[in-house]
C-alpha cells in the first residue's frame, strides 16, 4: 500500500509539473528519485559517467514532460530514460560491449580474499545481469525491468537467476 501511495504522489506531482510548469513539483520528484537514479547509474558505470547521465536524464525529463504516459510509473519512466542515456553514453565513448552471449552469462572474475566487497563483486557481473539485479534491488517489478531494458520478462528472469547464482557462488563471508 505504501508503494501505491508513493506512485500516486509521483503521478500527481508530475502531472502538476507537466500541466503548470510547477518547479516545486519537479523539485520534489528530483529530491525523491535523484539518489536512487544516481546509485543505479553508478552501479552500471563510474562516478563521473553516473553524475553526467543523471544530469542529462533530468534535463530530458524537463524536455520530454509531454511524452510521459501516466499509465506507467514515473520512476520506471525515469529509469528507462536513464538506461537509454547510459547506453548512448557508452556507445558515444566506445565503451559499450554487449554481453548477451549466453556463454558469457554467469562468468565473473574470481574474487580474492581481500576483495570481498559486494559492490566490487556486483561490478564484475556482465552488464545485463548487473542491470536486472540492480533494478530489482531498486524495487522494480519484473514487468518494469523488462520495460526499462526493452526485453521480455523471461529474459529478465534468466538474467536475475544467473546474477544471483554468480553472486552466491563468489560471495565470501569471513
Amino acid at each position: 500500500m505504501k508503494s501505491e501511495t508513493a506512485t500516486s504522489c509521483n503521478e500527481t506531482l508530475f502531472r502538476r509539473y507537466r500541466q503548470t510548469g510547477d518547479s516545486a513539483a519537479l523539485s520534489a520528484l528530483y529530491d525523491q528519485h535523484c539518489n536512487n537514479l544516481y546509485y543505479y547509474l553508478l552501479v552500471m558505470s563510474d562516478p563521473n559517467t553516473a553524475a553526467d547521465v543523471t544530469q542529462k536524464v533530468w534535463l530530458k525529463v524537463m524536455e520530454s514532460k509531454q511524452d510521459y504516459q501516466s499509465q506507467g510509473r514515473f520512476q520506471a519512466w525515469l529509469f528507462t530514460i536513464g538506461h537509454r542515456m547510459l547506453i548512448d553514453e557508452f556507445r558515444q565513448s566506445k565503451r559499450w560491449q554487449a554481453d548477451t552471449d549466453p556463454d558469457s552469462l554467469g562468468s565473473v572474475a574470481p574474487v580474492s580474499d581481500n576483495q570481498t566487497d559486494f559492490h566490487q563483486l556486483l561490478k564484475h557481473l556482465p552488464f545485463t545481469q548487473r542491470e536486472a539485479f540492480s533494478l530489482q534491488q531498486e524495487g522494480f517489478s519484473l514487468q518494469d525491468i523488462a520495460s526499462i531494458c526493452d526485453v521480455p520478462v523471461e529474459t529478465v528472469k534468466t538474467r536475475l537467476r544467473y546474477a544471483r547464482n554468480t553472486l552466491k557462488k563468489h560471495w565470501k563471508t569471513s
